[in-house]
């Protein structure tokens, strides 16, 4: 925090001034009103919406190191072959094996065939995802599936630099046999530097192994991840979804859902149980989706992430005081080609839907809870929220699909609450999902969209929205001028908070070099990642939240440049009043306070910069908030100077 003196810097000078002294008659002027009662906000206002777009999934957030770990397909969904593995060792070599499965699941493996070798070393090495990242002291846990013909040693387990120098070394305890069994290992990591030129090995005394073939299937290899779950979570990204401050979680999509045709959805069964049994499918996105990270690992982090972001405590048993609501998105019978399921022919895809929710919801007893029991979770969890379909307004047979889907769930789970994802009139909706793709002009025409929006008792879930600088879906940047788009829709979303219940941005993730949407809020490649600007407008209108939204008066000015809302908070006995300005001007505006007395220092939280063209990059983060502390002129009234291209949060406290 920084306290705003008459020494401050130029730099700081521009992005924060506020004076108790100077008179501007011209000056916008906005009341507060505390004297009329103000519409109470959701208290699962902001959340996080999530799909594996952009290389986010395997090899980003789910936190799996290696690449084709179980040969079910190529990268690119087409026939497995050994990609992204190689041989070690003078004369060994490594085939795709179809006559050797592990299981149903896993029916090819990994045939090393060792030759006697001049280094007394024989294996097979994992290249990871663009890299694999090694850190000093880091811990990592290593498991596969090996069998042999003609060896019956040990495996040595080793992560090393390109030029072979292993940094990190593990024996197995057990031997091989000419049966597949599961061996583990942990190792550390005596790396004195971060790098990502590494490859994991398994390999083994050449002369003892020469002559011999040994089988592998299932690898999986990961560093310490968020909360130390295990095939958890890469921990840098899920901790900058811990600073989005979130309060919902939609899953598995968005389009990815879907699926391109229906036999490719996302099928929720082909994603629970040990990895080796989990089938894995062509993604939406142009690439292979392992379903490492499915339905139960979605359920864990929404309820792990609470834990940590709401009370801090470290034990997951812990977290179910708490809740972080699940927003359960279900196939409803649409897929992105085009085609839908027949009216007639929806009740295998609607008992799909059912037996999802039994195996969440059911008892430990029932016929799916028993399988959840049986995966290691045998509470059931709460869905209250449950949605049917993604974006349903691209097909024209929503109609009959809607209705038979809402009548199956609502029959068996009748307190869910329903999202719609197209307007339809077969049946009612609680919630109906708004997704907004839009450029900075569009944005500010959306500030008063739900302003006369009819109040029905129904509600508006803002499930995807993000500035668009260039036009939608790709070729906008990530920049400030996006992330003051976001500002300004966001605050206008919170004018209307009692109809919109809900906002998440979309895509939340990119790995770098590898997105096939732009902006995104979430940068990352395998070393670090970064945040954008409108990461951090998202991030302090999520923190400084308020329960009450406070009408606010205005004279001598109008909406543009300057977009604001105001509210208070209760239980923190807090004000907060959010501001953004897209003019390339300061300006100055006088603030009252009608029946609210407040401490005459404040803090202001400001995103801004001098050019709406800056964004963030992985050596370079231009864009960020900073935090001043300011005085006001008495209990109730202030002058504040908002910097040109800026977003901010500024912090009364109630007296």
């Amino acid at each position: 925090m920084k306290l705003i003196t008459t020494s401050i810097s130029a730099a700081a000078a521009m992005v924060m001034m506020a004076s108790s002294f100077v008179q501007n008659v011209h000056a916008l002027s906005l009341t507060i009103r505390n004297d009329i009662p103000g519409n109470a906000t959701s208290p699962i206002q902001y959340g996080m919406m999530y799909e594996d777009i952009n290389r986010c999934g395997d090899s980003g957030i789910y936190g799996h190191m290696l690449r084709n770990w179980n040969f079910q397909a190529s990268d690119a969904g087409e026939k497995p072959t050994t990609e992204f593995w190689s041989a070690i060792g003078d004369g060994s070599s490594i085939e795709l094996d179809i006559k050797n499965g592990l299981n149903d699941a896993n029916t090819n493996s990994l045939r090393l065939d060792v030759a006697d070798s001049t280094t007394r070393k024989a294996g097979v090495s994992n290249e990871g995802w663009w890299g694999l990242r090694v850190q000093p002291g880091e811990k990592y846990q290593a498991s596969f599936f090996a069998k042999s013909t003609g060896y019956t040693g040990p495996l040595n387990v080793t992560l090393e630099t390109s030029d072979g120098t292993v940094v990190a070394s593990a024996a197995t305890s057990e031997s091989l046999t000419d049966e597949f069994q599961k061996f583990e290992v942990s190792l550390e990591s005596t790396a004195s530097d971060v790098s990502i030129d590494n490859l994991f090995v398994v390999s083994v005394d050449s002369a003892e192994a020469a002559g011999s073939s040994i089988y592998f299937q299932v690898f999986s290899l990961f560093g310490e991840t968020f909360e130390g779950r295990e095939n958890g979570l890469r921990k840098d990204l899920a901790e900058s979804m811990q600073g989005l401050n979130p309060s919902f979680f939609r899953f598995p999509g968005g389009n990815n859902l879907e699926g391109q045709t229906i036999d490719t959805r996302w099928k929720w069964n082909e994603t629970i149980g040990p990895l080796e049994d989990r089938l894995g499918r062509m993604g939406d996105w142009s690439y292979w989706n392992t379903n490492g990270q499915g339905l139960l690992d979605y359920m864990y982090l929404v309820s792990l992430q609470y834990c940590l972001f709401r009370s801090h405590r470290k034990q997951y048993k812990m977290c179910e005081d708490f809740k972080i609501e699940p927003i359960l998105d279900v196939y409803a019978g649409y897929s992105l080609t085009g085609v839908s399921v027949p009216e007639s022919d929806l009740e295998p895809y609607i008992q799909e839907v059912l037996n999802e929710l039994e195996y969440l919801t059911g008892p430990a007893d029932s016929t799916f809870g028993s399988l959840r029991a049986a995966d290691g979770r045998e509470k059931p969890f709460n869905i209250n929220y449950i949605e049917i379909g993604n974006e349903d307004w691209f097909s024209d047979t929503y109609e009959y699909r809607y209705k038979a889907f809402y009548d199956a769930i609502t029959a068996a789970y009748p307190k869910a609450k329903i999202i719609s994802t197209a307007d339809q009139k077969s049946r009612l909706w609680d919630i109906f999902d708004d997704h907004y793709y839009a450029n900075i002009t569009e944005m500010k025409s959306l500030f008063s969209k739900y302003d006369n929006y009819v109040r029905n008792n129904t509600a508006i879930f803002i499930g995807e929205y993000g500035t668009h600088v260039n036009g939608c879906c790709n070729g906008s940047p990530a920049n400030l001028e996006a992330g003051l788009g976001d500002a300004i829709f966001l605050t206008g979303m919170e004018r209307n908070a009692d109809l919109v219940h809900m906002i998440a941005y979309a895509p939340m993730f990119k790995r770098e070099g590898h997105e096939q949407w732009n902006p995104d809020l979430i940068h990352f490649d395998t070393e670090t990642v970064w945040h954008t600007p409108g990461y951090y407008v998202l991030s302090e209108w999520s923190k400084n939240r308020a329960d009450t939204i406070l009408q606010v008066d205005h004279t001598d000015g109008e909406f543009g440049p300057l977009y604001w809302v105001a509210g208070s908070n209760k239980e923190t006995k807090q004000v907060f009043i959010k501001v953004a300005n897209i003019g390339d001007s300061e300006q100055t505006v006088s603030i009252n306070l009608k029946s609210l007395a407040v401490h005459t220092e404040g803090i202001a939280r400001v995103i801004t910069g001098d050019s709406l063209d800056l964004e963030n990059s992985k050596d370079k983060i231009n864009v960020k908030p900073e935090e001043y502390i300011f005085n006001l002129n008495s209990a109730s009234d202030f002058e504040y100077t908002f910097s040109a291209y800026s977003a901010t949060v500024l912090v009364l406290h109630i007296q």
